[in-house]
């Protein structure tokens, strides 16, 4: 039997790192906007790579590393608060919360985070960039840096355009003036004192530097790695082993592999992952809040479909949409014990095995236009049978995002047709069909039938069929939706809507 990709990265961890014990897995969050569908996906992934782990009998610990010590750049689309302008260049551990309600910018957006983490049951530690370079666990590789200036310069300088080689350092004085860490240029340094000389007389897009000029030690929090040497300081500072990161920081963590090893490090084992794309088809920002949220995605369906989107095809390209709740909210429900993914799916507990699946309870709302769950319970009941009523609860865990799915989706955009006599004709006919047969196969096949004996498309009767059920044009295989429903609830939901 063929591994599953987190039983693969697990293998590759052990074979890299025979005598480690615990594991370290990072992910990574920058706190300069809200965080997203990604940025727990990373979390959720890394998680199974650790249950993988697990499997092999080896120990591990998942970090998540916020770099909240990152000078913010812009002021998010999403964030209403233009007195921001005047911080961008500084830490985001060192700006106001645009929502009053956290010490810092970057407390509110990591507390964000934590409360999505939590909300998944994944053990995690966090750790906060701006706390461990306060606490000089960075001091030593920051003047090892300085020593080893010339050989991060020969591996980071090609990389840049030439336009920004001049001036280029791996180390970011914090300004002791103004704060600000994005407008700051090093002159010159003492490795030996673990300083430098710098000006704060850059411009980075809104922020510019106020014209300063003085000399500091770069350890205990005043200074930081910039982006481009940061990531393989972080390796070699906390013996990472295992990281995964989107598609669009191939080349970053490259660069990052040789600065680890200069830094006396080394790369830890890592993956890529194909990003999430909205509707139109862009990779989602945090910065501008497009595409479907963790809080989004749980309004319309489960943590555990959640969680299966994140597994499934991670180097495959996602569009999320209403439709991509409804794909992997089925695919989570049709899952069963004897799957080997279904571990990873609800590492947080199993579940009842029921005769139905989201789809369906869509579709029955939507057909029925009924949202009062106990209502609703009877009647599915009634079509799929004691199994239902014995774990109401689980169903419910179903219910409850179908409903609201139904309500975003489903109801505003419901038209009910005014049939033609000719339409008419083709209903009387499936209604006489609906009454003859029973079995989905030979119902599915009789609408066919008719739509050939009517010289109509198949593709315009169903259609047809099910605007008039369902008030929307496309929904379940007919001849299954008929079996399910009964022939009398059917016949009543075409007469209702013949009036």
């Amino acid at each position: 039997m063929s591994k599953l990709w987190p039983q693969l990265e697990a293998q590759r961890i052990v074979q890299r790192f025979p005598h480690t014990s615990p594991y370290l897995l990072e992910t990574g969050f920058g706190p300069s906007g809200h965080p997203h569908m990604g940025t727990v996906g990373e979390v959720v992934r890394t998680h199974y790579v650790a249950l993988a782990l697990a499997e092999l009998g080896k120990e591990s610990r998942l970090l998540v590393y916020s770099d909240d010590m990152d000078g913010l750049r812009k002021i998010p689309v999403n964030i209403d608060a233009p007195w921001l302008e005047e911080h961008l260049g500084k830490p985001v551990s060192a700006i106001p919360d645009p929502y009053g309600c956290c010490p810092s910018y970057s407390a509110h957006m990591n507390g964000e985070l934590l409360a999505m983490l939590d909300d998944t049951g994944i053990p995690y530690e966090f750790v906060s960039a701006t706390a461990e370079y306060k606490k000089g666990t960075f001091n030593q590789v920051l003047q090892l840096a300085l020593v080893r200036c010339q050989q991060i310069l020969n591996v980071i300088l090609p990389t840049l355009r030439p336009e920004n080689r001049p001036g280029w350092f791996p180390i970011m004085p914090i300004c002791e003036n103004c704060g600000q860490v994005n407008t700051t240029k090093v002159l010159g340094y003492d490795a030996e004192q673990a300083t430098v000389q710098y000006s704060c007389s850059e411009g980075l897009k809104g922020a510019v530097g106020c014209g300063y000029c003085g000399s500091q030690s770069i350890g205990d929090g005043r200074s930081k790695f910039g982006w481009k040497a940061d990531w393989g300081a972080r390796w070699a500072v906390l013996g990472i082993n295992y990281e995964m990161y989107g598609k669009d920081l191939i080349e970053s963590a490259k660069l990052s592999k040789q600065i680890a090893k200069i830094l006396g490090g080394s790369a830890p084992v890592d993956m890529f992952y194909e990003m999430f794309l909205d509707e139109s088809g862009r990779k989602i920002s945090k910065s501008v809040g497009k595409g479907l949220t963790v809080e989004n995605f749980t309004r319309w369906g489960t943590p555990e479909a959640l969680n299966y989107m994140m597994f499934k095809n991670p180097r495959q390209q996602k569009k999320l949409s209403s439709e991509t709740v409804l794909q992997y909210m089925d695919e989570a429900v049709k899952l069963t014990e004897a799957d080997p993914e279904y571990k990873y799916i609800y590492f947080a507990g199993s579940r009842p095995q029921v005769p139905i699946v989201y789809s369906d309870l869509i579709n029955i709302v939507s057909a029925v236009g009924v949202t009062d769950p106990e209502v609703l319970r009877e009647f599915i009941g009634e079509v799929y049978g004691p199994e239902v009523q014995e774990n109401w609860g689980y169903v419910k865990t179903l219910l409850a995002p179908a409903l609201n799915y139904y309500a975003d989706f489903i109801l505003p955009q419901r038209q009910f047709p005014v049939l033609s006599p000719e339409e008419n004709l083709l209903l009387d006919a499936f209604l006489a069909l609906i009454r003859r047969e029973t079995e989905a196969e030979a119902l599915q096949t009789g609408v066919y039938d008719i739509a050939r004996e009517n010289a109509i498309s198949p593709k315009d009767f169903f259609r047809l069929l099910y605007q008039v059920l369902l008030g929307k044009p496309s929904g379940p295989r007919i001849g299954s939706f008929v079996q399910q429903m009964g022939a009398d609830r059917i016949s009543g939901l075409i007469e209702k809507h013949r009036k």
